[in-house]
């Protein structure tokens, strides 16, 4: 098995120097394919919810969350916009990238701070004047699918707003779950991107790879999980999932966050950073030599790691434009079964502001996979008696229209794009189709030797 580790030449890691905003247009084409798509399915208007953790398609159109508040957004189909925010977000209404009319709303504030106590969440949404000629939809972050009940009927908004909104629009007007206008990934307006919006999202796929890569540059023995926690913090920017830098096992105490325990020869080492556009992790030991990976964990570089890169490998292979996520989903199973190697999640996933936005893959799925979707390789075996193994990064799919727009309008981002579709053949013996562009420099990169930097996992 030793034959499939050679000394490679690391991945450089890009420095993006400048982080590319979303354009007027594509803030215009936006809103009007979300008007499209209400005006398709029959919706009058759309109350889009927001919070910390849960903002991304309010900031779909507005371009901004409501930070540690609450916010929500009312779209009507003649296009007029309404945004009810809370007393520390208020004044973002005219910084709105959607022109919008603004509602002061206390109740979407932190607690004990001053509150209209006369006006209840109802009276908001009155005031906003909700459009109820035709459906009115609730926008959230999560696709409820279940054969238990209609999942329109289902809810993940707080209980006060959802109150509030049926209070408003009457007992007879029906509200249903809209979130899939939004997320879903057979129709949602979020699931594909202009060259645009993934030269916007590149910065940050790049950076959790530049991230993870520093991290795992700097492993060696004696060093603290803190001090390898700071390579996974990078420029300032907001991370999307909470960062992993963990040596040895995990959660002892319940913990999730990188302590002052340090790097020992032979321990488990998980590292994880995503930022907007995209996460990379790495899971292995810290090992120097294929010797001391069999010592410690007898079988896991034949039984784990290799049939995990073969699947990684028929991922990049098979992802393509026109497929169905259900085809996909049947294929990988059929080729990386789960009864053997426990991966138990949809193999891969759409990403976008958040990390999991939505995913097509899982069984059948008729969700086609589009120009424009950007993807998270993303599969996670589960053996009993091994240690995990990952090498998750992002990945967009692209038609030559799209390739083309990207190269005359982002050279910068199109040179990145050839070069690492080089270093992939090159290095990794990984030859992507012209439609895959790698949105970042480790795609495809894994070291099982987590201590040597030298060598890297290369298949013929």
């Amino acid at each position: 098995m030793q034959h499939y580790l050679k000394k490679v030449k690391s991945p450089k890691g890009t420095t993006i120097t400048e982080k590319v905003f979303l354009t007027d247009e594509t803030l215009q084409a936006r809103k009007e394919k979300l008007l499209s798509l209400m005006k398709e399915y029959n919706f009058s208007s759309l109350i889009i919810y927001a919070d910390k953790e849960h903002g991304a398609s309010f900031e779909y159109l507005t371009g901004f969350i409501p930070r540690f508040e609450e916010g929500i957004q009312l779209l009507k189909q003649d296009g007029t916009s309404t945004l009810l925010l809370g007393n520390e977000n208020y004044n973002k209404v005219p910084r709105a990238r959607t022109q919008s009319d603004g509602i002061l709303c206390p109740l979407l504030s932190l607690p004990n701070q001053p509150m209209d106590l006369k006006k209840s969440m109802g009276d908001y949404f009155k005031q906003a004047v909700i459009d109820t000629s035709s459906k009115v939809g609730l926008v959230g972050w999560k696709l409820l699918t279940t054969d238990i009940t209609d999942e329109r009927q289902l809810f993940d908004v707080p209980a006060f707003i959802v109150e509030g909104l049926q209070a408003a629009i009457g007992q007879d007007v029906k509200l249903v779950n809209a979130t899939h206008l939004l997320i879903g990934p057979e129709i949602g307006v979020r699931t594909v991107n202009n060259a645009n919006e993934l030269a916007h999202y590149e910065y940050g796929a790049s950076l959790a790879s530049d991230s993870v890569l520093d991290a795992m540059n700097h492993l060696k023995e004696g060093i603290s999980e803190r001090e390898v926690g700071e390579c996974l913090t990078k420029e300032g920017q907001y991370n999307t999932v909470i960062s992993i830098a963990a040596f040895g096992e995990r959660f002892e105490k319940a913990n999730l966050y990188p302590t002052n325990r340090v790097l020992n020869q032979g321990d488990k080492v998980s590292l994880t950073v995503a930022y907007k556009g995209g996460l990379s992790s790495r899971n292995g030991y810290a090992v120097s030599t294929y010797e001391q990976l069999e010592d410690i964990d007898p079988g896991y570089f034949l039984d784990v790691v290799i049939p995990y890169y073969r699947a990684y490998r028929y991922w990049l292979d098979q992802i393509k434009i026109g497929k169905t996520g259900g085809a996909f989903y049947r294929e990988f199973s059929n080729f990386y079964p789960q009864e053997i190697y426990g991966w138990g999640l949809c193999p891969g996933h759409l990403v976008a502001d958040e990390e999991w936005l939505s995913s097509p893959f899982y069984e059948g799925s008729k969700a086609e996979l589009r120009s424009g979707m950007l993807f998270q390789v993303d599969f996670i075996p589960i053996q009993k008696g091994h240690q995990g193994v990952s090498a998750e990064s992002t990945v967009a799919i692209a038609d030559a229209r799209l390739r083309s727009d990207i190269e005359i309008n982002y050279p910068e981002m199109w040179q990145r794009i050839v070069e690492r579709r080089r270093y992939l053949s090159e290095e990794l013996n990984i030859h992507l189709h012209e439609e895959l562009l790698p949105m970042c420099d480790t795609l495809g990169y894994l070291r099982p030797l987590l201590l040597n930097s030298d060598i890297a996992l290369v298949l013929e």
